[in-house]
């Protein structure tokens, strides 16, 4: 059988404002149940949050990326790469960035 084909394009996944909600997901398929994991340490890991690791919650089952936005103090772009497994365990590995912004601190307002 063939390995997994992912639908969603690589790069980036899009982004979201530090500490806010995170709602992504990302979809392969094969002609067998896909199962997604991180072969980097970035998406999932909490070593150095915000700095270089997000701490968010990948479902293997559905490709839901999902949790709360690291409280970065300037714009950081996170790069991670996922693998879609296939039931007979072959694998397609995908390139991804997630972008966390940060609004303006203390800004004042002109009129």
């Amino acid at each position: 059988s063939d390995a997994p084909t992912w639908s969603t394009s690589a790069g980036s996944l899009g982004s979201v404002a530090a500490s806010a909600s995170v709602s992504f997901s990302v979809s392969a398929s094969s002609d067998s149940t896909v199962a997604y994991s991180e072969t980097t340490s970035v998406l999932t890991s909490n070593t150095d949050t915000p700095a270089s690791t997000m701490n968010l919650s990948l479902n293997s089952s559905t490709g839901a990326i999902t949790g709360t936005a690291p409280a970065a103090t300037s714009e950081t772009t996170y790069n991670f790469t996922l693998r879609a497994t296939d039931a007979e365990s072959q694998t397609a590995d995908r390139a991804f960035s997630i972008t966390v912004t940060v609004g303006m601190n203390n800004s004042g307002q002109f009129n």
